[in-house]
This record gives C-alpha cells, structure tokens and sequence, in this order.
C-alpha cells in the first residue's frame, strides 16, 4: 500500500489521481505521496533491520495514523466516490484492516522487555518533546478547526483534507514522544527517517507541481511559514540519524 501510494502519487500523479477514492488536486496529491513515502521508509529500516527496537515507535505510529484517517473517513464520508467501487471499499478495506491489525500487535506486544531501552539525553529529550507539543498542537488544530489552521498551507485546503492531514502531525507527536526519555539508536533511526523523508519531499513535491501549475505564491507569509517548518521536520529528522548512527542515547548518560 505504501509503495503503490508513493509512488503513484509521485512518480504518475495523473493516472494515480484519477483512481483515487475521492476528488484530489495536484497539491494534495503530491503531499500525500510525501507523506505515504515517509511512512514507507520507516517501515521498510523496520522490516529490514530484523529488531523490535524499532517497530516501538512505527506501530505505535502505524496505529496512530490509521485509525485517525479511518475515523476522518468515516465522518465525512460523503467526500468519497462511491462508483468507484474498487477504490471506495478498497480505501475502507484497508484502513479499517490496518489499525486493527496495529492495535492487536500493540496489544500482544504490551509486556516486551524493555531494559535494552537507554535514557535519553536530556538535550535529545528537550528538542523532541518541545518538538513533539508543536506538532500535536497543529494536528488538532487542523482537526477541530480546520479553517484556521489550514491557512498556513500554501494552497487552498476544504476542511475534508485539513482534517485528514491532521492524522500526519498528530503520529509525529506519538513518534517522538515514545523516544523522547528511553529508546535505542535504531529507534532513532527509524523516527528520524519518517521525519526527514516527509519534510524533504514535501518540499520537493511543492516545487515539483508548481513548476508546472504556477499556483504558490512563494513570497505569501504563510507559504514561508510552511516551507520553515518542513525544513524544521526535516532537520530534526536528520539530527536523529546522525544520533542514532553515533549510538546515542547511550547509557552513561542520565
């Protein structure tokens, strides 16, 4: 699912829109392939590091962002085409499969041992909880005052994506929040890797559809604001890569 949702949106916008459940615009397709790519890449260090240490934090993640767009999708479900059979149920389908699937393996899982876990350096500790608090503030402001919030986007947002889109801010929250006082260098790893990949190709992608639609106003304050924090989601996310690879936190330090 994440694969075929990057990619399409990325790499054959077109064609991917006009499959989609609902009606998209280029923007919106572009963000969502950034933010389905940024899901991707921490799965994918998930599956492939061959460790518990950071599935923590993905399913945690996981959970998170599915049941959220599962709940957005039910309430405003009138968004939705409903003759296209295939990706209406499908859509449904999956995000009702995917939670579940989440929460039981959350639950299965509650009791892992958790003394490989190290302390957090309290300067890591500071930047991902502050970190973590902005981005859980947005995500309800886009939530339950989609209006307001939404305008920092640099293009036009109804309150359907607004909300959809606060799911995203809200699982940065969760991310960070589950690494912020004991984790393990692959956990920071894998946040990292979400963090980085969506505020780089949120960017990307901007620039990308742009360039064609001629629709941003690049100098709009708000446009400014929005590129500032992507750069801000994609700084952080490279700070806990490098962190991790230097195999912080480590347990000397309290």
């Amino acid at each position: 699912m994440l694969i075929i949702g990057s990619s399409g949106l990325i790499l054959i916008p077109g064609f991917t829109r006009a499959q989609w459940p609902w009606t998209i615009a280029p923007f919106n397709a572009g963000f969502l392939g950034a933010i389905y790519l940024g899901a991707m890449v921490s799965v994918a260090y998930m599956f492939l590091s061959g460790r518990w240490s950071p599935t923590r934090p993905v399913l945690r993640g996981i959970f998170i962002f599915t049941f959220m767009v599962l709940i957005v999708s039910i309430f405003t479900i009138s968004e939705y085409d409903t003759s296209k059979t295939i990706a209406f149920w499908g859509w449904f389908g999956l995000y009702l499969a995917l939670p579940l699937s989440a929460g039981i393996h959350l639950w299965m899982y509650r009791s892992m041992p958790t003394a490989h876990l190290n302390p957090v350096p309290q300067k890591w500790s500071f930047l991902m909880k502050g970190m973590s608090y902005l981005m859980v503030l947005y995500g309800l402001g886009l939530l339950v005052f989609p209006e307001i919030f939404s305008i920092l986007f640099p293009w036009k947002l109804d309150v359907f994506h607004s909300q959809l889109y606060s799911a995203i801010f809200i699982t940065g929250f969760v991310m960070l929040i589950t690494i912020s006082k004991f984790a393990t260098p692959a956990e920071f790893i894998a946040v990292g890797l979400t963090e980085a990949t969506f505020g780089i190709a949120s960017i990307l992608e901007l620039i990308i559809v742009d360039a064609e639609i001629k629709k941003i106003d690049w100098s709009a304050t708000n446009t400014i604001g929005w590129l500032a924090m992507l750069a801000i989601f994609a700084f952080l996310g490279i700070v806990l890569i490098v962190g991790g690879m230097k195999k912080y936190p480590v347990k000397t330090i309290r």
